[in-house]
């Protein structure tokens, strides 16, 4: 394929969206008619068969499963199809206020995001009637600096339909049936060296811009005010206090399957039944940009965002893990107002 067509096909294939205005209506309270106005994108509603499918525009000869397995980590290898519809997302929306970025999430009719299994052991694959602690993860991932030599592709962490440059993610986790933690990452990391040069670097409420491999990352838990005695006391890594001019805001280093709950700033609410879900995601919790000394994320930049739903093997089919990407946005953090 030539540069030209290359060229436009990616064109065709990520979204770009028109410079949104800032949404000051969103709450999130679970009830969702605010987000009636905002734009909506759909994803392909996936089906038992495995007949529905994806493309990256970086690999377009090349046709993804819409839900797949969460260890193909070649961007030109099929991954294997696995059906589950708590990842199975068939809409997504972003939108922004002054200080915050949003994502909406609906899933098909019957699934449930964040639905886990619970159980004091991990999945036994040679046991799967026996309980277990199920894993849930809600996942925005950000090209921040629109320069695809940073951060990772998204296929290295086994997320299809793939492309290059992310630079840092929000998530949910929930775990062993509740809600766990939430946190932001700094990928910016080939090895664990590097990964405890990125933890000096964001102590000192710096984000750092590199070349990344998805698997090496610190990810950080983030308070506006002192975490409480109890949330301090199970922190694996901190509590930090981030130097001034944030001097009263805390972060911790956490991991998987850490012994929250944790509170941090990023929020998040379902539907009553289930199958849609919100989150608000403060800019503050990116902190901030090493090379400028600005807000990493702030108004008046044009980033690309990629949404994942991600879960255990305990509700596939086949019992193995399963996520669902959307396909990557273009999106503009609008200083406009409507």
């Amino acid at each position: 394929m030539s540069i030209l067509r290359k060229i436009f096909f990616i064109y065709l294939i990520i979204h770009l969206v028109k410079s949104d205005p800032i949404n000051r209506n969103i709450k999130i309270d679970g009830n969702f008619d605010d987000w009636k106005n905002v734009p909506s994108y759909t994803d392909p509603e996936d089906n038992v068969d495995g007949t529905v499918y994806d493309q990256s525009p970086w690999f377009p000869s090349v046709k993804f499963p819409d839900c797949h397995d969460t260890v193909t980590y070649r961007p030109d290898h099929v991954p294997k199809h696995i059906y589950n519809p708590d990842v199975n997302i068939v809409e997504f929306k972003i939108a922004h206020d002054d200080t915050s970025l949003y994502t909406y999430f609906r899933v098909v009719d019957g699934g449930v995001i964040g639905k886990t299994s619970t159980g004091s052991n991990e999945f036994d694959e040679n046991n799967p009637s026996q309980s277990s602690a199920g894993k849930y993860y809600v996942i925005a991932t950000i090209d921040i600096d629109n320069d695809n030599t940073t951060g990772y592709w998204l296929h290295g962490g086994g997320y299809h339909p793939t492309a290059p440059g992310f630079d840092g993610n929000f998530e949910v986790e929930f775990y062993n049936g509740s809600y766990n933690q939430d946190y932001y990452i700094d990928h910016a990391a080939n090895n664990n060296t590097e990964v405890n040069y990125l933890k000096n670097e964001n102590k000192k409420n710096q984000f750092i811009f590199l070349p990344a491999i998805y698997n090496f990352y610190p990810q950080h838990i983030y308070w506006k005010n002192k975490p409480t005695a109890n949330e301090s006391k199970r922190c694996l890594d901190g509590p930090y206090q981030l130097p001034r001019p944030y001097s009263n805001n805390y972060i911790c280093f956490t991991q998987d399957k850490a012994p929250g709950p944790f509170h941090g700033i990023i929020s998040y609410s379902r539907s009553e039944k289930g199958n849609e879900l919100e989150m608000r995601a403060p800019f503050e919790g990116f902190l901030l940009n090493k090379d400028t000394g600005r807000p990493t994320l702030q108004l008046g930049m044009t980033v690309n965002i990629s949404l994942s739903l991600e879960t255990s093997a305990e509700y596939s089919m086949p019992r193995e893990w399963a996520t669902d990407s959307a396909a990557t946005i273009q999106y503009t953090l609008s200083k406009s107002i409507a």
